[in-house]
């Protein structure tokens, strides 16, 4: 009868013999002659070129709302998919994004990564969903995760996505280095297991400058990324590269699309994916509410030039109407004033007579895919269940065909703007507006609650 004290007496021995005790490989030697390193140095291999390399420990932080998770699963399902992270070449292997309950809004945000990217395939990729946190505190969640990921078929994954730290850190004091690393012990044991890359998504300290917690958890990564909000810009930067240069900093802001589904009620549901963007130095230039009326007049603008070329109009007819732009922006009169003036004086818009036209380049390139190419209107077919025990989370509601258009562009039009959430032609109401923001703001809440922003 085998007994605990057997067991480390064989994996002892096993060790002596030159063999691992629990798979019964041979081992490599201890030592090695600084010779063989400077001969054979080992090639470096990438997850997403310049970004992670495969095989490490990440983690991306922000502050809730900074688009921490947006950009997560953006890099995962581009992995999974085999398709460039905005011009950065990936390493196309299986995906795992193990995150909390109640990432309803999981489901929504890869709906809108697929329409945006028709050609990627994401509904035969292998990227696998969990449907509840394992903590890594406990004993067996290493085992845990092991079993699922065998029950899936998801074979070897080349990364494993941890959404959020604080989730998997349940029962763990996060400012304990004693706790954390046993947090990092079970990434580690991940990353021997498959030899794949663990990030994780975790949360910003009070000031933004590092992430929450021991000190005791940077020490041990390979990549560190930060995730920082300015108005409708989101920044990705390195704060941390072990083995090489930091990368320059990128930009985003968050682009609605349509899902195709409705909610129980009959609404349509929106999400976002991420777009590239201008850099913050030009951003900073713009007030909040200034950054938003340029957005809202860009996205009139965008829309009537969709609706025009549909009916057989020349899109550069297309205008747009003072009153309308103010009416979208929801300024009562002095303040849309105040701001109509600003962005004259700086040069970013124009008035003729009763019309309103932008200065600077309406329309961003659309030839490239992974937010660019954005095809929202020829959707490809449903996402499937994810076999066993990985999944989707949340209802994926009911796809809507010959939907009619007078349902009008709608975006949060509240402190900054996030980004216009239909891109369907029309200009709504401003109750309508003003309703959308109401449930959009009540659901961010929500998931500020959870941790899940």
């Amino acid at each position: 009868m085998s007994t605990p004290k057997n067991k480390r007496v064989f994996e002892a021995m096993a060790k002596q013999n030159g063999t691992d005790a629990k798979a019964g490989t041979p081992r490599p030697p201890l030592l090695r002659h600084v010779r063989d390193l400077l001969t054979n140095p080992p090639a470096v291999r990438w997850l997403i070129r310049g970004i992670i390399e495969a095989d490490t420990l990440a983690l991306l932080y922000g502050q809730p709302g900074a688009g921490k998770s947006f950009l997560a699963l953006s890099m995962a399902a581009s992995i999974a998919c085999g398709a460039d992270w905005y011009d950065h070449r990936v390493t196309q292997g299986p995906a795992v994004y193990i995150l909390g309950e109640g990432g309803g809004g999981v489901s929504r945000r890869l709906r809108a990564w697929q329409l945006s990217n028709p050609y990627a395939h994401l509904e035969a990729a292998p990227l696998f969903i969990s449907r509840r946190m394992v903590p890594l505190g406990e004993a067996e969640a290493v085992e845990e995760i092991a079993a699922a990921i065998e029950e899936s078929g998801a074979g070897k994954p080349s990364s494993v996505w941890i959404d959020t730290l604080a989730r998997a850190a349940a029962g763990l004091d996060e400012n304990s280095s004693r706790d954390m690393g046993e947090l990092i012990k079970a990434c580690d044991a991940i990353r021997a297991r498959y030899g794949c890359a663990v990030i994780l998504v975790h949360h910003s300290g009070h000031n933004q400058e590092r992430a929450r917690g021991s000190s005791a958890i940077k020490a041990a990564l390979d990549t560190e990324l930060s995730a920082t909000k300015d108005g409708p810009v989101i920044t990705l930067q390195s704060t941390k590269s072990k083995e090489g240069e930091p990368f320059k900093p990128l930009t985003f802001q968050l682009a609605g699309v349509d899902t195709g589904w409705n909610d129980e009620d009959g609404e349509r549901v929106y999400s976002a994916v991420l777009e590239e963007c201008d850099a913050p130095e030009q951003a900073e230039q713009l007030g909040k509410n200034q950054g938003m009326a340029v957005a809202v007049l860009r996205g009139l603008f965008r829309q009537r030039v969709k609706t025009a070329s549909e009916g057989g109009r020349n899109p550069e007819s297309v205008r747009i109407g003072v009153s309308d732009w103010k009416e979208a922006t929801l300024l009562n009169r002095n303040r849309f004033a105040e701001v109509k003036k600003s962005l004259i004086e700086k040069g970013l818009i124009t008035i003729s007579g009763n019309f309103v036209a932008l200065l600077e380049a309406s329309e961003p390139s659309e030839s490239v895919r992974n937010g660019r190419n954005r095809t929202p209107d020829t959707p490809p077919s449903e996402t499937s269940e994810s076999p066993l025990g990985l999944g989707t989370d949340g209802r994926t509601g009911r796809t809507e065909s010959g939907q009619d258009d007078e349902v009008a562009t709608r975006w949060n039009a509240w402190g900054d703007v996030r980004g216009i959430l239909n891109a369907r032609p029309g200009v709504a109401s401003p109750e309508t507006i003003a309703k959308l923001a109401q449930e959009q703001s009540e659901r961010d809440d929500n998931a500020l609650m959870d941790g899940e922003v």
